[in-house]
């Protein structure tokens, strides 16, 4: 008698299981940009980035990839920064994108506080670029945001990392534009 209860109960929690992963499952392939807000929610951002990557497929959407990138920047995974950034910077429409998200970030109660999109992606992935070993692309990646902005986070990164040749290269690229980031370096 105990052995039937046993395998009762088995039963009943492996059937459980088995729904629960279906329901995750059909979630995440019939709605997966609500998956990725779950997960933004959460803090899960490498999740996140799965989950907005399906909708991106799905959609071929510029401001999905948008997303993508986004969470990818926020769960610090160099690959997906580079991945996705790369992506979404080569978009014939990404100063479209940038400019409505601009748009949106001024009508925020934090928009005076934001820096413009497009420096906050290309900064980044200029800052993934040189973590990765190649500073003269990240170097021409925060050059097209053309905002000083961009090469803060690059600034940053050389000036916490990089050798001394590094420095004086990334200084010898910025001095004349920007002659204040320079002299941190």
């Amino acid at each position: 008698m105990k052995k039937l209860v046993l395998k009762s109960a088995l039963f009943a929690v492996a059937a459980l299981a088995i729904a629960a992963l279906l329901t995750f499952s059909l979630w995440i392939l019939c709605s997966p940009q609500s998956m990725a807000t779950a997960s933004e929610r959460a803090g899960n951002y490498s999740f996140a980035v799965t989950c907005a990557d399906l909708r991106f497929k799905y959609t071929k959407d510029t401001s999905d990839l948008a997303r993508c990138a986004e969470d990818a920047i926020l769960s610090g995974k160099d690959k997906h920064i580079l991945n996705y950034g790369k992506k979404l910077i080569a978009r014939t429409d990404f100063d479209e994108v940038c400019n409505a998200k601009n748009e949106k970030l001024s009508q925020s109660q934090y928009g005076k506080y934001t820096a413009d999109y497009k420096s906050y992606i290309c900064g980044n992935v200029a800052a993934a670029e040189y973590r990765g070993g190649d500073l003269q692309t990240a170097i021409k990646t925060a050059g097209k945001a053309n905002s000083e902005t961009a090469f803060i986070k690059l600034t940053l990164e050389v000036a916490k990392k990089g050798t001394d040749k590094e420095k004086k290269e990334l200084k010898t690229a910025i001095e004349n534009k920007y002659p204040d980031l320079a002299n941190i370096l």
